[in-house]
């Protein structure tokens, strides 16, 4: 895709308003960047200001006023000292200058550290104003992993280290590596300083650590003074780029919450009531508009659910700590996500992975990723429930709190905003995807998976997501894992649901929607309209039914009046290895039986067993990002005229090797028979899609009654 045909999608997916202020922006930074090079007098009076127009007083050096104080620290080695045992050797990895981020090989950095070096390519970022610079095309590396870095946020862990050791040598590295990045890196300049985004995280980082070190015997006047210069500097950056309508997703929501925290933990500047009640009042807007009614996140991404709740929870953390009133959308919004979550991840089951994932955390306080568990501790403890485990975060974010029990066993559940239905039979668990693309106009962060599947088996994962693949570090991978062939859903001639603009633009959505669902029955129905952009149209419809033990029967009905090309695909885990008996494949994990995946179509087609393929890509997961490695995918690939009907049976085999079931589907009218044998009982399921009350009917049958249309054909590799 060209940089022009870029822009012009771009484009149409902003107001006229957007479009002005991101010229007035760029404008801003032409004449902010002139001035440095032409007119340094002038860029010193607004970036490097007397101090006497900065601060309303001497620094606050006595005590901490936030939540990395000795009280917390000490409450964290007495209640958890495996966890602090743990902060502690993550600490000495940052004091040793080991670096671990993304999916990139660890790598050993050299003080002072060069905040414009990437290790993997041996370049540097060109020293130009951050919003001039074409971060995508600069060539210097990965700007990804380089932003993680200029984070600094190692600098409140190794803080936070030597409140619960007592060990002067973090607080030392800490203060020095904050010195010395301010020293190395021009305000207003370099990749650091790209967008609002990246110095509203890194202000948070900064402002924790300096809170943490106050009363320390490191940090003096005039350490301070230049530590606040930097918050306000920072601040003053994010104020002036606020993500515009169109992108104003959890970006917005971490450039709030950077204003907010700088406000909360440095009083000293003369600006930190207006920043905090800025970005407070914004948070609360955004929590209205980002967590959705039911609990999840307005994204569609699962990892950026959990961004957008850490970034409340800290400031909720903060003000509590401050004994300060925040807006009631602030909780309201964090209990109806602590009752999302549960609704979709209960105990050992693993944690959904729909939508981007960029295993960006808002801090660094303990030795571990923040995952669904770690923050659903945390909005446990904010909101007073019982949580089943202790966790470090929560604990120094709001003190002692609760652990017991979870108040209920995990239940089927319709998160109907998200289009999100949870399918729970003992220890397995179907999530079936009928929500929309994503957020805002480009749905950034939205994958093109409607009608998606995915079922696990207690902490086992079966049919997956893939993850995220890549950002900048692979096109090809980037949009691979974005699209739909990647999914466990159908693509039509080979095509997106929705149209790519770009790694993070979505050109043309697709509309999904829930059109019955009977939790008690274990029945969904959904359809979306991706494929009736075609010349000629093509509508997708999934009914699914949740057997007994789990198993699941997936039926899928796609009209169309020319010929097309229809894949149904089911990822597996990498865990899973397979072994192919004509139309069904068995998937075991460690030699033993674990999933069935059983075919049937009314057109005859081809199964087909992909993993690590490269052309095109097939047959990878994503564990983090700019990482892959090869599973298997299984493909239905049907190639007719006049639309097709695909039958899917998924038997969860708990470790019994089970018997291949016959699945066969014969179609009479509008309505659809399909037949199989399930623990040795004959089983026939009625589908008529038009019937409001019962799309979908169970019940027993006698062998042999009905003949298949096709079940299954050759197998390629």
């Amino acid at each position: 895709m060209t940089s022009l045909t870029w822009y012009a999608s771009r484009l149409r997916a902003m107001g006229p308003a957007e479009v002005a202020l991101r010229a007035q922006r760029e404008l801003g930074a032409r004449l902010d960047d002139a001035a440095w090079r032409r007119a340094r007098f002038l860029w010193r009076r607004t970036w490097e200001p007397p101090a006497a127009s900065l601060l309303t007083c001497e620094p606050l050096l006595e005590r901490p006023l936030g939540c990395l104080d000795a009280e917390r620290a000490s409450l964290l080695g007495r209640s958890l000292p495996t966890a602090t045992e743990a902060i502690v050797a993550r600490a000495e990895r940052a004091l040793a200058g080991r670096v671990s981020l993304l999916g990139y090989p660890e790598v050993t950095l050299e003080e002072p550290i060069d905040p414009s070096h990437d290790p993997f390519s041996g370049r540097g970022w060109p020293d130009r104003h951050g919003k001039l610079l074409d971060n995508r095309r600069a060539g210097a590396g990965d700007p990804k992993w380089i932003w993680e870095l200029n984070r600094c946020q190692e600098l409140p862990l190794l803080a936070l280290t030597w409140r619960t050791s007592g060990d002067d040598r973090f607080a030392q590295a800490a203060l020095r590596r904050l010195l010395t990045w301010l020293e190395r890196s021009t305000p207003g300049r370099g990749i650091a300083w790209s967008n609002g985004y990246e110095t509203a995280l890194r202000s948070i980082s900064f402002a924790l650590a300096y809170d943490c070190l106050r009363g320390s015997p490191v940090l003096d006047s005039d350490a301070a003074r230049r530590i606040l210069c930097a918050l306000w500097q920072h601040a003053r950056f994010t104020v002036r780029d606020l993500s515009p309508p169109s992108s104003a997703n959890n970006h917005l929501v971490g450039e709030l919450a950077g204003l907010a925290t700088v406000g909360l933990l440095a009083p000293e500047l003369q600006d930190a009531e207006r920043l905090r009640e800025r970005g407070i009042a914004g948070l609360a807007r955004e929590a209205e508009r980002q967590i959705l009614p039911d609990g999840t996140g307005a994204e569609q991404a699962f990892g950026y659910h959990l961004f957008v709740l850490d970034f409340l929870l800290l400031v909720a953390a903060l003000a509590r700590r401050r004994s300060l009133e925040i807006p009631q959308a602030i909780p309201d919004a964090l209990a109806r996500a602590s009752d999302g979550i549960a609704a979709q991840v209960s105990g050992c089951e693993p944690q959904p992975a729909y939508g981007d994932d960029d295993d960006g955390q808002v801090f660094v306080l303990d030795a571990g990723r923040r995952n669904a568990a770690a923050v659903s501790a945390s909005l446990a403890a904010y909101l007073g429930r019982a949580s089943e485990a202790p966790d470090a975060a929560a604990l120094l974010l709001f003190g002692p709190t609760e652990t017991g029990a979870a108040e209920a066993e995990p239940a089927d559940a319709l998160l109907r905003d998200s289009g999100l239905v949870v399918l729970r039979r003992g220890t397995v668990r179907a999530l079936f995807d009928t929500g929309p693309l994503g957020y805002l106009s480009i749905a950034a962060h939205g994958h093109a998976d409607a009608l998606q599947v995915t079922l696990s088996d207690a902490e086992l994962e079966l049919v997956t997501d893939p993850g995220t693949g890549s950002y900048h570090g692979d096109r090809a991978r980037r949009a691979a894992f974005r699209g739909t062939a990647f999914h466990a859903t159908v693509t039509v001639d080979g095509l997106d649901q929705a149209e790519q603009a770009g790694p993070f633009l979505w050109r043309r959505h697709f509309r999904a929607a829930l059109r019955a669902c009977d939790l008690g029955a274990g029945v969904a129905v959904g359809e979306h309209d991706g494929y009736t952009r075609l010349p000629d149209p093509v509508a997708h419809t999934r009914a699914l039914l949740a057997l007994e033990d789990g198993s699941l029967l997936v039926f899928d009905r796609l009209d169309a009046l020319g010929s097309h090309r229809f894949v149904q695909a089911w990822p597996l885990h990498p865990a899973l290895e397979v072994v192919e008996r004509g139309a069904v494949v068995e998937a075991r994990q460690d030699g033993k039986p674990r999933l069935l995946v059983c075919l049937a179509a009314s057109a005859p087609g081809r199964l087909r067993l992909l993993r690590g393929e490269h052309d095109p890509l097939a047959g990878w997961w994503s564990r983090r990002l700019e990482e892959a490695e090869p599973a298997w995918t299984v493909q239905h690939d049907v190639e007719c005229t006049g639309g097709v009907r695909f039958a899917a049976l998924l038997l969860v085999a708990h470790g019994r090797t089970l018997p291949d079931p016959e699945l066969r589907l014969r179609e009479e009218g509008r309505t659809v028979q399909i037949d199989f044998v399930h623990d040795g009982t004959p089983r026939r399921v009625e589908i008529d899609l038009e019937d409001e009350e019962r799309p979908v009917r169970a019940t027993t049958a006698t062998a042999g009654e009905t003949t298949p249309l096709e079940t299954g054909a050759s197998v390629t590799r």
